[in-house]
Parts: structure tokens; sequence; C-alpha cells
């Protein structure tokens, strides 16, 4: 994991449609089927998924499926006989489960055969030991996005530090411009546990023990982080543990809030005047630190395409669709999209906060499935003390119990 990180840095540093049309003369792909591919939902898969399904033509159809619901659905799916999907795209989190359980097809064949055609990059290839078992095309982090308007009337400086954002908190809450002066996405599990892993890392938190898989979430930095968490939502909508990340955008996109903690490739949509009212209103920063002097809290992630060893389909044919996806010309013509792995890419000043956040040295989430079982156990369990029914301690407790349960079904726990 450490080389990975390693290797997803660099590339940060030093890089830095119709969907059921006819059939696309710049698709190249050879053989005939079905190709059927499961994915979340955001803007560059978005875009991705109706490149994918340009390649539509006569014998050779192709689906994608856009669900939030998908880190339920791809594991249920590739663990069955024959899994409907024959490919995913999936992160660091989602990768770790599947790949354990021995799921995934190994990549090392077809990325061989491909790799001049469509100029893999070895910075886009994941690999646990010597396979590849993913096919990385973007990097992100979360970043604090700001009302650059609001902080200058207010004569606020950008904050580096969550002391400094809830000051500027205090000082913008009574801003009749707004609703509410800041926003963070509570609105799930995985959402709401993704922000508790965020500042508890930043504060040097361990979330479990690497000897034994004991959960280690429940100490005094996570009740720092839980206490901090807690005073921010003294800040936000009073609907927050509703709110899922699409809604924060849409709060900051509206003028209802003066501050955004929103994953950065979404940024440019803060100046589409189609979804925006603050076009040009809106800047980014690197996000903030937990401790004085420490890491940005936030972590670094891929995206990436995975192949079920069950898939029913042919996985040369899907391979092809998902590179005709990612291939240069797509990222020539959507540079400003996201923060692409291939070394064509552009860095635009949408991604600078990313790129910034990896210079500070934010890391990456872990691969362990050990680590995902103890991001949605703390998911499940903190919004009841976020929403004044538990004390700190409880909630904590609750959470530690829920990972050991699902570390023990999963046989990293006896």
């Amino acid at each position: 994991m450490r080389k990975l990180a390693i290797t997803l840095a660099s590339v940060a540093l030093t890089t830095l449609v119709s969907a059921a049309g006819p059939a696309n003369a710049s698709c190249d792909v050879q053989g005939n089927g079905r190709v059927d591919v499961i994915t979340n939902f955001f803007p560059t898969l978005e875009l991705l998924a109706k490149k994918m399904e340009a390649c539509r033509r006569e014998n050779l159809e192709v689906e994608v499926k856009m669900t939030t619901e998908h880190k339920v659905e791809v594991p249920r799916a590739f663990s069955a006989s024959k899994s409907p999907f024959d490919a995913a795209a999936v992160a660091n989190a989602t990768i770790s489960q599947i790949n354990t359980q021995g799921l995934l097809l190994p990549l090392n064949g077809l990325v061989a055969k491909y790799k001049d055609k469509y100029k893999i990059e070895d910075q886009m290839l994941i690999r646990f030991g010597d396979d590849v078992m993913a096919v990385a095309f973007m990097a992100n982090a979360q970043v604090l996005y700001y009302r650059k308007d609001l902080f200058e009337k207010h004569g606020l400086k950008v904050p580096t530090t969550y002391d400094e954002v809830v000051a500027a908190a205090e000082k913008l809450k009574e801003d009749p411009e707004i609703s509410q002066p800041f926003g963070a996405a509570y609105g799930n599990t995985w959402e709401l546990g993704n922000e508790f892993v965020n500042i508890f890392t930043a504060m040097n938190g361990v979330l479990t023990d690497p000897a034994s898989s004991e959960p280690k979430f429940d100490s005094e930095a996570g009740v720092k982080t839980l206490e901090l968490m807690k005073k921010l939502y003294g800040y936000m909508s009073p609907n927050a543990l509703a709110m899922d990340f699409g809604a924060v955008k849409q709060q900051l996109q509206q003028g209802q809030i003066a501050m955004g903690f929103l994953w950065g490739d979404i940024a440019a949509t803060m100046d589409d005047p189609s979804q925006s009212k603050v076009v040009g209103k809106v800047s980014l920063a690197v996000a903030p630190s937990a401790l004085a002097g420490g890491p940005p809290a936030t972590l670094f992630w891929w995206d990436g395409y995975v192949i079920p060893k069950n898939l029913d389909g042919d996985p040369d044919l899907t391979f092809q669709v998902l590179m005709e996806a990612t291939k240069e010309d797509v990222v020539a013509e959507n540079n400003d999209t996201t923060l692409w792995l291939r070394s064509s890419y552009k860095p635009t000043k949408y991604a600078q906060a990313i790129v910034d956040s990896v210079m500070k040295k934010a890391p990456p989430f872990p691969m362990t499935p050990q680590a995902s079982l103890a991001l949605m156990a703390i998911g499940e369990n903190i919004g009841d003390h976020l929403a004044g029914k538990e004390d700190v301690a409880q909630s904590l407790a609750d959470a530690a119990k829920a990972y050991r349960r699902a570390a023990t079904d999963a046989g990293y726990l006896k």
C-alpha cells in the first residue's frame, strides 16, 4: 500500500455524449457480445459511463448501472456464481473487501495485450503483490470550498485549521446572505464514517491494530474527533444528518452556505451557470488540519475499474470497453473534469487544492478490509451523538462493538 501511495502521490505532483445513439466511430472495440458495468454516481463516472455506452453497435450491447448502492451491490454480484456485472468502478476502500475474498480477475494479461493500443501507464495500475487488480483513471480528495466574497466582506482569512473553520463559522452565522455557515456530508453511513476518518487520521489516530485487527478508534483521538464533528454540526443545516454529498454540493451552489467540505473533482460545477448561482464566487483550499502543524484532514483516493472472476461475459471485450472510456482522447476532451492519472493531463485551478493536499502529506485511505469495516461501523453509530441522543463514549463503544461483530463474521477477529 505504501508503494501505491507514493506512486499516486508522485503522479498528482508531477503531472499535475450520447447514451444510446449510433455507434461511435472513435470507439474501436473488437468483438461482439454484451458488457454490463456498475459504478457509483458522480460527474466523472457519469462522463465515463456515456463514453462506454457510446460504443454500442450492432452485436455489441453496453449498459452502465450508476447507483449510490454500489458498495452493497458489487460484493454481492461478484460473490455470486455468475455476476450480473462484467466490471465495476471501485476505490481504495471498496477494492479491499472483494480482493481479499479472491473475487477479482488479475488484469496482467489484458494490460500487456492492450498497453500500447490504449497507452496504459504504470501509475494507472493498482497492484496487490505482482497482480494488477484494477486500472485507475483519477485521483481525488476532499477539500475546503469557501465563498471568497463573503470572506472578503467579513475580513476573514482562509482557514488552515479546524479551529479557524469554527471561528469563521461563528462570524458568518449571522450573515443574511446564507442559511448556515458550513456544510459537510453527514447524510449516510459511508459519508458520515468517512468524515470521521478524515479528521481522526489527521489526529494521528489508527483505526485498527495492524497485528490483532482490534478497533482503536474508541480512543482519546476518537473522542476529540467526534467532539469536533458535533461542534461543526452546530453550524450546519438542522437536516444535516439527512444531507448527503450531493445535497451539500447543492447548498453551496445555491448560495445557502459559506463553506463546504466536498470532493475536489466537482469544483468546476461551481462555475457552471446551469447549476450554480455563485459562479465566480467560490474558491478552494487544502483541507484544514485537525492538529496545529498536522497534515490536512483529508484522505487521498483513487478510482478505477475492476473485472470479477465470475463474470458472465468476455473479459477481453469488457476490458476494451473500459479502456475506450479512459483513453487519452477522453482526458484531452475533458481535462477540467477531474485530476486524471494520465501523464497527458494538464492541471487546472480546479485540481490544485487536491494536488496541494498531496503535497502537504494527506495520506491514502488504507486498502485493508478492516479499515473499510471500521468506517462503516463508525458511520452507523456516531449519528446518535451528533443528534444529542447519547454521549461520545457510548457512540464510540457502539461503533467498536459493531466493528468487532463485522470483523468476527469476516474472520479477522476470533
